[in-house]
């Protein structure tokens, strides 16, 4: 396995992984996170604050923070998961590069790709709200797949 997860995270993290998997796209996000040559690390952050760190190949994913879209819909938590991975299976090439060029809704060109590809596409499949941008309000769950 090329992601390595706190024990104690291990069900929130397998619980989310096999709702997101029933979505293809997912599935495949997850299959190139685990045969990846890179080690990427998984951290539980109950701040609300999901982010990749292509520094440390770091995820973190708070599995009890849901999103309202700024269009009213929602998302789970393992959505916000599943768009971190998205950020981190990328080349680190390719997401500096599009981390540098400004998109006005989306902050930049990386935070599109991952929100208007996998992202849309898992919450469409999913039945999830699908944002437009790169906001919302972040609120708490009581389990890990909660709206």
């Amino acid at each position: 396995m090329a992601i390595v997860v706190p024990a104690r995270a291990r069900p929130d993290f397998e619980l989310a992984k096999a709702y997101l998997t029933r979505d293809g796209a997912a599935r495949r996000l997850f299959d190139r996170l685990e045969s990846s040559s890179r080690t990427f690390r998984l951290t539980i952050d109950h701040r609300d604050d999901d982010h990749f760190d292509p520094n440390t190949d770091t995820i973190a994913w708070d599995p009890y923070s849901a999103l309202r879209t700024t269009r009213g819909g929602r998302q789970s938590p393992p959505l916000g998961l599943e768009h971190e991975v998205a950020h981190a299976v990328e080349s680190p090439r390719v997401q500096a590069e599009l981390s540098g060029q400004v998109r006005a809704r989306y902050d930049n060109a990386e935070e599109a790709r991952v929100i208007r590809g996998c992202e849309r596409h898992a919450a469409r499949a999913l039945g999830e709200g699908v944002r437009f941008d790169h906001r919302g309000a972040l609120y708490r769950v009581r389990t890990p797949v909660s709206r």
